[in-house]
Parts: C-alpha cells; sequence; structure tokens
C-alpha cells in the first residue's frame, strides 16, 4: 500500500548519508574572538562606577566633533592648499576657479554641505552620548525587549547582536559595510564638490578612504576593537574632504 512504500521509504531516507557532512557546516575561518566585555543578566555591559553619564559623553562627542575634528581639518586643509598651490604650481588654476565660485556665488553651495555634515556630526553626539548610560556596547546599534508585562518572558534579557564565532563575525562585517553606507551620501556630494578645485588631489584622497574603509570592514570581522586599524585613516580622509569642503566655502564667498 501507499503507506507502508511511504514508511519504507522514510526509513530508506533516514540510513542514507548525508550529502553535506555535518563538519561541513562548521565555520573554517577562525572564530571571532571575545570582544573582551562581559554582559550582565540583561545582556548589557556591567554597570559600574566608571560608567559615564549621558551629560558627560555629549560634552566629550560636542568637543571632539566641533572643535578637535574641524581644527585639525581646516590644518589639513590648508596644508593642501597652499602645498599643491606652491609646490606643484596649481595655484593660478585655484585662483581662478575660487574667483569663478564667487562670480556665481557657488560658495554657499560648499557651505550648505558643510553644515549638512555638522548637522549629521550632532546627531552622532546625540547618540554617542546616550550609548554609555544604556550600557550597549558596539556593535550593537538597538536594544531589543520581549514587551511582555506578565509571564516567564517579563524580566527576560535584551537582545543583542551575537559578537562570537561565525555569527559575530557576519554581524562585525556587515557593520562595516552599514557604517560606510552611513556617511557615503555625503562623502560623494564631496568628492564632487571638493574635485571640482582640486582636481587630482580628490583621488589620493578617495584611495585614502577606500583603504580605511576596507580594511575597517575587514578587521571588524576579525573583532570591534580591531576596526580601529581601518577607521582612523577613512576618517583622516573624510574629515580632509570636510575641510577643503569649508575652505572653498570661506574662497568662494569672500575675496581674499
Amino acid at each position: 500500500s501507499s503507506c507502508f512504500c511511504s514508511s519504507r521509504f522514510r526509513q530508506r531516507l533516514l540510513r542514507r548519508p548525508p550529502r553535506f557532512p555535518v563538519c561541513a557546516a562548521m565555520s573554517t575561518q577562525p572564530l571571532r574572538p571575545e570582544v573582551g566585555q562581559t554582559r550582565d543578566a540583561l545582556g548589557l555591559k556591567p554597570l559600574t562606577e566608571e560608567v559615564a553619564t549621558e551629560e558627560a559623553e555629549t560634552t566629550k562627542y560636542l568637543k571632539m566633533l566641533f572643535v578637535g575634528v574641524p581644527v585639525i581639518g581646516q590644518v589639513l586643509a590648508w596644508f593642501v592648499y597652499f602645498c599643491f598651490g606652491k609646490l606643484f604650481k596649481q595655484q593660478h588654476l585655484y585662483d581662478k576657479k575660487f574667483s569663478f565660485l564667487q562670480e556665481n556665488q557657488l560658495g554657499y553651495i560648499y557651505l550648505s554641505v558643510w553644515l549638512l555634515c555638522m548637522t549629521r556630526a550632532r546627531l552622532v553626539v546625540n547618540a554617542n552620548g546616550a550609548r554609555a548610560p544604556a550600557r550597549v556596547d558596539r556593535p550593537d546599534q538597538h536594544v531589543y525587549k520581549v514587551m511582555d508585562t506578565s509571564g516567564a518572558l517579563k524580566d527576560a534579557a535584551y537582545v543583542m547582536m551575537a559578537d562570537t564565532g561565525p555569527q559575530g563575525r557576519f554581524n562585525g562585517a556587515q557593520r562595516g559595510v552599514f557604517n560606510t553606507d552611513e556617511s557615503l551620501p555625503l562623502t560623494l556630494v564631496m568628492v564632487l564638490l571638493v574635485g571640482a578645485v582640486f582636481g587630482p588631489v580628490v583621488v589620493g584622497i578617495v584611495l585614502l578612504i577606500g583603504y580605511g574603509r576596507i580594511t575597517f570592514g575587514l578587521k571588524y570581522k576579525e573583532s570591534c576593537d580591531a576596526r580601529g586599524a581601518g577607521f582612523l585613516p577613512a576618517m583622516i580622509g573624510e574629515k580632509l574632504l570636510e575641510g577643503l569642503t569649508l575652505l572653498c566655502a570661506i574662497k568662494g564667498i569672500f575675496a581674499f
């Protein structure tokens, strides 16, 4: 009968060796090590006296992103301007382009883009300021909770990103992509604007950013702490673009 045949078929299927060995399911890549953080019963960083307040963290990042970074960006930008203008005989070309920006009031476009960069920076400060008191470490960007007012799941741990093993490597790699995507729109706009004035200089900056972003993503897959090897060169390149954008705004609005 059909039932008897189905039973024999299931028995043969169960005795058949798996087409893909079980060991193949195990990753041949080195497992992502512990990120160096321990978690409490809720899955958060342990509550200690060292946990900074939101006010302190906000102040720290305000000083960093609205004082330190812009100043460094301007120092690098004006160095590039004078270096390529004088040493590489580009000054006459720069003067011609800045005159065009002034005559057509295009410097305000550069200023507007730079202001948008500062707008995003303020939102970054807002998020980073709230991270420490929430006791949420990277790569987590959100915290999820089972919204149950009663029952066994009422006091369940928060749902956090896996940060070890193959799943941790995948999450780290994804954060490398998403972090790049988050800054890419403004970076592309600045590449176009700065490239219109500084020409081949922008290619070198993009190469630096590309190297940093690729290294950032590859290292993030290994561990959260290792990502800094790529984050620093990427930030130098991107903040240099911001600095050159502001420089173009200044030179495109004011005649000097």
